[in-house]
C-alpha cells in the first residue's frame, strides 16, 4: 500500500488490541514476539505458566499485566519430566476458573526449531490445536545441536517462527535462559535481542523475585515484585493468600481467632476432601494453624495486611 492507503486503513480490532496492558500502553500485542529471560532456576516457568493460564482463561493474575480477553494457548515444554508439568500446572491454575480447556501443554521429544522435522513437528503441533498464543519453553532446547552464538543458524529458528506467526496468526511467548553476563539478555546470538519485542526479564535475589518489563512498543513498568507461595508466584510483597484464604481469615478474625473445623467447613461451604485440600494449602501459605479439631488464625499474621490477588 502506498502512504495513504497506510493512513487510511482500518484494522481488525484483534490486529491492534492489547494481549497484555490496556489500550493506552500495550504491553504485548498480537502477532509480537515476547522473550521470558532469566538465568537457570529463577522461576521462569513458573511466572510463564501462570501468566499463560490468565491468558487463556482472559482472567489477570499479575494486577500490572491485565489480560484483556480469553486467547487460545498451546504451551511446548522442552525440559520438565510429565509428572512435573502436571504439578506446575497444579500450582499455577489456583484461583482461575476451571475448566482448562482452552489451555494446552505438553512435551514432543520430535519438536525442534532447526530440523526439518523437528519444524513440521512444530508446526504440525500448531496446526492441530490452532492456537492465538505459543510458549516455547526454553528456547534452548528446541535449538539443540547448533551453535547458538552462530548468526546463520540462529537466524533460520528465527525465521521460521516468523512464518509461523505470519502463517497461523500467533503470537509467541519464548523462555530463554541468561548467560553469565546477564546484562547481555538472552544467552547466544545478540540478533535474538533484536528479534524480540516485549522483554521480561526476571531476577532473584536475597530481597525477592523481581521482573523488569521492557516493551518495543509501550511504555517501561516499574520492577514488578513477586512472591512465591504454594507452589506458584503472585505479584506483591509479604502474605499472598488467595481470595479463599482471606475469607477464611476474616471468618477467624470474626469469632476471636478460631472456628471448629466443622465450623469453617460449614460457613465456606466446603467438606470432606475439598476442605482438607483447602486448609493445607492455607497452612503451606501461612494463612491459618489448624490442629485435629481447631481452625485458628496465626498470631505473626493477625497483624498483617495481606496482598490479595485480583477478583475473578
Amino acid at each position: 500500500m502506498n502512504g495513504e492507503d497506510w493512513l487510511n486503513k482500518n484494522f481488525d480490532a484483534d490486529d491492534s488490541e492489547a494481549l497484555i496492558g490496556t489500550a493506552q500502553n500495550a504491553i504485548v500485542r498480537p502477532h509480537t514476539k515476547n522473550l521470558v529471560e532469566a538465568p537457570e532456576k529463577a522461576f521462569k516457568t513458573t511466572f510463564l505458566l501462570r501468566l499463560s493460564l490468565g491468558l487463556s482463561t482472559g482472567k489477570t493474575v499479575f494486577p500490572s499485566l491485565p489480560v484483556t480477553r480469553a486467547k487460545r494457548v498451546l504451551y511446548l515444554h522442552g525440559e520438565l519430566a510429565l509428572p512435573e508439568i502436571q504439578d506446575r500446572l497444579r500450582g499455577a491454575a489456583q484461583e482461575l476458573p476451571r475448566p482448562l480447556e482452552t489451555f494446552l501443554q505438553g512435551r514432543s521429544l520430535d519438536a525442534s526449531l532447526v530440523t526439518e522435522e523437528g519444524r513440521e513437528t512444530v508446526r504440525n503441533l500448531t496446526e492441530q490445536f490452532s492456537p492465538e498464543v505459543l510458549v516455547i519453553d526454553p528456547w534452548q532446547s528446541f535449538i539443540a545441536g547448533i551453535d547458538e552464538n552462530n548468526f546463520k543458524e540462529v537466524s533460520g529458528a528465527t525465521a521460521f517462527l516468523d512464518k509461523l506467526i505470519g502463517d497461523l496468526d500467533l503470537t509467541l511467548f519464548l523462555v530463554a535462559h541468561q548467560g553469565k553476563d546477564r546484562s547481555k539478555g538472552a544467552r547466544g546470538h545478540s540478533s535474538l535481542a533484536g528479534w524480540r519485542d516485549t522483554r521480561f526479564s526476571i531476577k532473584k535475589n536475597t530481597k525477592g523475585l523481581f521482573v523488569n518489563v521492557e516493551p518495543r512498543w509501550a511504555h517501561p513498568l516499574e520492577d514488578l515484585k513477586f512472591t512465591f507461595r504454594n507452589g506458584t508466584v503472585w505479584e506483591g510483597e509479604g502474605p499472598c493468600f488467595t481470595d479463599q484464604q482471606l475469607q477464611m481469615r476474616e471468618l477467624l478474625k470474626s469469632r476471636g481467632g478460631t472456628m471448629s473445623r466443622a465450623e469453617l467447613g460449614e460457613a465456606m461451604h466446603l467438606d470432606g476432601s475439598a476442605l482438607r485440600t483447602a486448609l493445607k494449602r492455607a497452612t503451606d501459605n501461612g494463612a491459618v494453624a489448624p490442629s485435629r479439631e481447631q481452625v485458628f488464625l496465626p498470631e505473626d499474621t493477625m497483624s498483617i495486611k495481606a496482598s490479595p490477588h485480583p477478583p475473578i
